[in-house]
Order: structure tokens, then sequence, then C-alpha cells
């Protein structure tokens, strides 16, 4: 656990068990307090409060206000300290205060009121950023802007690192070190990188455009593991010193969702057939940035439907690496298609989900079958479960579509029962379906929407395929 500050003030008590005002009924408490933080899971309270004062007292069902001299004003519930004796004179106790009602508090070396206007560079961490552990330089620990192409110009120890750029801002990721990992708990979260931000030739780095990136990396970072993947903890610098440190104390982060991200780590072939390097990788990762972030804008300002397809596909329904997707999670990856397929084609859904998945289907050049299923495993699923191939207007199975695997009747059809569960039928239906069919089906659909969505930022670079485990070329960038 990172200790934040150390800071001295006054522990008031504001309500009673009943809830009562007994503000100014009792003399404040002059204490000692030391800010502890460590980044968990939702719905975990991660900042942490010890405080130290004699004769405190605090009851769980009471709240207290904590004012501190460095202009940082907490309140919440709290408990602990002690009981005492008529004449004894007061002990030197701890108070734990807990669920304080601010969502976010930003802490500065000082004074609130002191928060400079001019900064040149920042460095920040952020969750779940496994996928930007690709190295095409060269950087000191924890050092980001000494990034050099040539590991002989740093005389301390190095770390590879990866270069972006995002307008005229410098982007240097490199990996995380003890100091910011104290901050996360790392059992259940997943922290590779900081960041370091700066703008080309130097210069001055407005706080807009610095909230802008974080922002962007962490909505980036989210989509490429399907997960809430906050920046918490910022370092902003002016000439070299520090001069402004924030936390953001309720980020509410999910745990990564899939074991592999569906960038490629490895597999992609130069063109004579050779492993690519640090370069090739850093160059997709530039791709993907670039036409996210341009999406990402151009649909903030026309109703933000792309922002909610990305939402849709981190559900907690999802579930993890260490656990298959709930079957219910279908509901959120059709809607994603949905949106993003509206995207895509600039057509609705009002001719039918049959109509829709194939438009789907045909917007990212895939034929129109099961992918990626053995013989012996599509001989199981077409024939225990011929009713994901009934057509309803024909009143039957359709036998050609099942001996071929069609994907779009299947799709269809479980987005039709989900979105009509108050029949039982298709409840059984659903249901019906066994743990291997249900997990391949909601993979599937996830396959489909990892597609969709590079189209519509408009990648045209490789991909990994989770269904075949190889890194493919997205098919609409594969040539006749």
């Amino acid at each position: 656990m990172h200790k934040i500050f150390t800071a001295a003030g006054k522990f008031h008590w504001l309500t009673d068990a009943d809830g009562k005002s007994v503000e100014g009924k009792s003399p404040a408490w002059d204490v000692v307090v030391d800010a502890k933080y460590e980044l968990r899971p939702s719905p975990h309270q991660p900042l942490v409060l010890d405080i130290w004062g004699y004769g405190l007292i605090a009851s769980s069902q009471c709240t207290y206000r904590l004012v501190l001299d460095n202009g940082v004003v907490l309140s919440g519930p709290a408990s602990g300290g002690g009981t005492y004796r008529s004449g004894e004179p007061p002990k030197l106790r701890k108070v734990r205060m807990y669920g304080v009602d601010k969502r976010q508090v930003e802490l500065h070396p000082t004074n609130t009121a002191e928060t400079p206007a001019d900064i040149d560079c920042a460095v920040f961490s952020v969750l779940s950023s496994d996928p930007l552990e690709i190295g095409n330089g060269f950087v000191s620990p924890s050092r980001p802007f000494t990034f050099t192409r040539n590991s002989d110009c740093l005389k301390r120890s190095i770390r590879e690192a990866l270069r972006l750029h995002h307008g005229d801002l410098e982007i240097t990721v490199v990996g995380a070190s003890e100091y910011w990992r104290k901050m996360v708990d790392t059992r259940t979260l997943h922290l590779e990188s900081i960041v370091g931000v700066r703008r080309k030739g130097g210069g001055d780095l407005p706080w807009k455009d610095l909230n802008d990136v974080t922002n962007l990396l962490s909505k980036f970072l989210g989509w490429l593991n399907h997960c809430v993947a906050p920046v918490f903890h910022v370092k902003a610098y002016r000439k070299g010193r520090l001069v402004y440190r924030g936390y953001d104390l309720y980020p509410h982060p999910t745990v990564e969702r899939d074991l592999f991200s569906w960038f490629p780590r490895f597999g992609i072939k130069d063109s004579e057939g050779n492993e690519a390097d640090g370069d090739i990788y850093a160059d997709l990762m530039q791709e993907l940035l670039d036409g996210f972030a341009t999406t990402w804008e151009e649909n903030r300002m026309n109703n933000g439907t792309f922002h909610i397809a990305l939402q849709l596909l981190r559900a907690g329904t999802k579930g993890g690496p260490g656990s298959r997707s709930s079957i219910t999670y279908l509901r959120d990856t059709f809607t994603a298609c949905a949106i993003l397929e509206r995207m895509l084609t600039g057509k609705s859904d009002k001719s039918g989900r049959q109509a829709q998945m194939e438009r789907c289907r045909k917007a990212i050049g895939v034929k129109d079958k099961l992918p990626d299923l053995k013989r012996k495993e599509l001989e199981l699923v077409t024939r225990d479960h011929p009713e994901l191939w009934w057509a309803k207007k024909k009143n039957r199975i359709l036998e050609a579509e099942r001996k071929k695997a069609t994907m779009s009747r299947p799709l269809a059809n479980l987005q039709n029962w989900l979105l009509h569960l108050d029949d039982p039928e298709n409840s059984n239906k659903l249901l019906g379906l066994g743990s291997q069919a249900q997990e391949y089906l909601v993979e599937v659909s996830i396959w489909l929407a990892d597609l969709m969505l590079l189209k519509v930022v408009g990648y045209n670079g490789w991909y990994f395929n989770r269904l075949s485990m190889e890194t493919e070329k997205v098919p609409w960038a594969i040539g006749p």
C-alpha cells in the first residue's frame, strides 16, 4: 500500500447514529493523518485514512469530517479509537475513515490552491496496459523522456520503450517500476506500463491537452482489453521539477476481460516471411491509435454511439481470463454489432435480424460460415443443435444452411431468442445449448464485434484471432 501524504488537521463529529447533526456540539480533535492508497477493482475503496490523535473515538454508525492543513477536506464514516475511565489521561488512539463521499479528490504536494498553471510534461500510469509492452527504443527506468534508439547512449540501466504520437504530442511508454506498482492491488489488477507525455520540440503542455490524451489512452486501452483501464495517478513537471501530483481515487477499474488481446503480440511476418521487429508493431499500434482517436472525436460530437458500443463490449457479463463469458453477454455483443453496422452501412435494423447479420458479415468480408471449427466439432454443432438454423418465416430448419454450417442464421436466431426471453421456448433453446456450444457462439460474436470495430476505425493491419489462435491480416486487407 502506497502512502500518499502525511498531514495535520482537525477531526469533526458530524452526525450521530440516528443521522441527526451534532456538528459544533463536540470539540474537534487535533489529528495527524496518513493517507494511503491501493487501487482495487470496484466496488472496493482504494483510499485508506489512518487518523492519529489523543482521546479519539469513532463509531461506524456516525459520520465525521476531516479538515487537513494541506487543503483536503473529506467526510464519511469512521471507526476505532477506544473507551476511557473517569480521570484517565487521553491516550494516543487510531481511527480509520473509509467510504469518503467525494468521487474524486486531487491531492497536491502543498496546497490545493497552488495548482501550477504551466507544465511542460507529465507521467502517469494506466491499468491493463499489457498490449503496450512493445519495444522500438530504449529509456532509463521511470524516465520515459530519455527515449533513444541507441541503448549505448544510456549509461544507466535501460528498458525497452514504445514511442507513439498524438497530434503534436509525444507519447512514450515504458514498463512500470515498484513505485507505481505499490499503488495497485496486483493480485487482481494488471499494471505493466507508465506513460510520458510532452510536446514535440518542448514547450508548454496545457492541462486540457493532457486531460484529453489521458482520457483517450484510457478508453483506447479499455478497447484493447475489453475492460475499464483508468489513468489513476498523474505527476506533472516544469523544467524537470515536480509541480503537481494528482490521484483519481474512484476510477472503478475492472480486470482484463480476456487472456489475450486481439492486438497481436507475435506472429507478424515481413515481406520476406521473417518475424517482424518492434518498429512494425509500433507502426500497427500507431495506426490503431490514429484511427481510434479520429473516430472517438467524430462520434463524440455525433450522438456518441461508438462510445456506447465500446462500453457494451466491456460489460460485466464478459467474465474474465479465468472464467467464460455468460450467454447473456450475447445481448451486449449483438447490440454493439448493430451500432457498428449502422456506422459502416448507414442501414437500420428494420429489415430484420437475419439481414442485419448478413450486412455485418459482408461489411468485414468474411464467408457465411461458422469460423475456425474442426470438422468433428462442426458435425457436433450442426447435428446436436439443428434449431440454430430454424427459419421462422418458412417454419422449418434449413438443411442446406445447416450442412454448410452458415454463420448468419444461428447468430440471428440467438439474437431473436435473447430479445424474446419472455417466451419459455426461447429460454429453453438457449439453455439447451451445451456449455461448449454457448462459449463458442459467444466467442464468435465477440470476434465479429472486434472486426467491425477495427473496420470502423479504418484499421488495415494484423490482428490476433482468438478463435483460431493465429495472427492474421484483417479480412478486408487480404488481397485476391
